[in-house]
């Protein structure tokens, strides 16, 4: 069955445009946050494209159309990435800059063309904007809260389908030209058409059950959301978020803050010599072990990949060398009952913020600093770092 482009086109742009009114109605109902806006602005952009291109197809003298649709598509690409780095909680300037810009580069590679530019004006611009969005986005969705997400993954694997399928396109257009046999069967609009359709209906999809997730966290519009792992220990970012917070409070209430830092920096070696198992067993216990012998009311969080931390107010009576003290012998008396061949080296650091004031990022770096020095020498002296 042999099926011609306009045909392709009209049912690229029904499947779109209901995909799009689907997750607009669901957009109003929930009260969005960032992340569900900016996917429903790629849906927009994306119904906004597939009529373009309806346009020119029914005009072909309409270039503009051609310049207009390119860059509402690549758009789309641009804004499920957006959408990504919002889902993170990261910063939006530089990345909407990219955007915006890779955006006006596309249309104006299509306008300069002119109306003699044929089906394919603007088309390389077109093919390697999507797959540089799409990489992007991949990257993404593998990292911080999305990555978390187990339905995330089908949002990658559908951006890292695009982005290789953009990138062939583009280096069959380059090499063979788009009236090669290769192209035609493979990349011309026909299967984009198909592709299109496909990857929408999968793209509408994850990102209603990753909008769900979100909003099911948000009960005021500036939330911060907090993760823990089987151990209670907060992740990275959501203990940096917590203990600004503390911080800020401990400020205006005149109370002392403590960080001590706890880190195993000899885990690779261990790995090597003895196994990754034993290396996983003693991480594990270690996060465990933090956890249940930290005060009962102490935020415990990384402080990056192989380092804890505990943060706690302090009054006039505490005691913060003891409590870092007792804390290191536990530590190190759950660790030689794990099994290993042999228990590393723990590291305690300690960071006031009499010493150091109350800014959380400054804290947990001093007390890490002086954890990894501890751990690396091996003296624990658990005076204030």
């Amino acid at each position: 069955m042999n099926i011609d482009v306009l045909t392709l086109q009209i049912a690229a742009a029904l499947v779109i445009v209901v995909s799009t009114v689907m997750y607009l109605l669901d957009t109003l109902m929930l009260k969005d946050g960032l992340p569900g806006r900016l996917w429903a602005s790629a849906y927009l952009s994306g119904t906004f494209s597939a009529v373009c291109y309806l346009a020119w197809l029914l005009l072909p003298d309409a270039f503009v159309a051609v310049a207009v649709g390119n860059g509402a598509f690549v758009a789309a690409t641009g804004f499920i990435w957006l959408g990504s780095v919002a889902f993170n909680g990261r910063a939006m300037r530089i990345p909407s800059i990219t955007m915006a810009a890779t955006v006006l580069l596309v249309v104006a590679s299509a306008l300069a063309a002119g109306p003699g530019g044929g089906d394919w004006a603007g088309a390389l611009p077109l093919f390697l904007g999507n797959a540089l969005f799409a990489i992007l986005g991949t990257v993404e969705t593998r990292r911080g809260a999305i990555g978390r997400r187990w339905s995330a993954s089908g949002l990658t694997a559908i951006l890292a389908v695009e982005a290789l399928w953009f990138l062939s396109r583009a280096a069959v257009f380059v090499v063979l030209g788009p009236d090669s046999e290769l192209f035609r069967s493979w990349f011309d609009t026909r299967v984009s058409a198909f592709l299109t359709m496909t990857l929408v209906i999968a793209a509408v999809t994850v990102t209603s059950v990753l909008r769900a997730n979100e909003s099911t966290l948000r009960g005021a519009p500036n939330v911060q959301r907090l993760s823990v792992d089987g151990n209670g220990v907060l992740y990275r970012e959501s203990f940096r978020a917590a203990l600004a917070i503390i911080c800020a409070r401990a400020e205006r209430a005149g109370e002392g803050l403590c960080v001590i830092g706890i880190r195993i920096d000899d885990l690779k070696r261990v790995a090597v010599a003895f196994g990754p198992e034993d290396a996983e067993a003693i991480a594990s216990e270690m996060r465990a072990s933090v956890r249940r012998h930290a005060p009962t009311m102490a935020l415990v969080g990384e402080a990056d990949t192989t380092g804890l931390a505990v943060a706690f107010t302090t009054g006039p009576t505490t005691d913060v060398g003891r409590a870092a003290r007792v804390l290191h012998e536990r530590v190190v008396g759950d660790l030689s009952r794990v099994g290993s061949s042999l228990v590393p080296v723990v590291g305690v650091g300690v960071a006031l913020s009499a010493d150091h004031g109350y800014d959380s990022l400054a804290l947990t770096v001093r007390a890490d600093e002086a954890a990894a020095r501890a751990a690396a020498t091996g003296e624990q002296s658990f005076r204030m770092g």
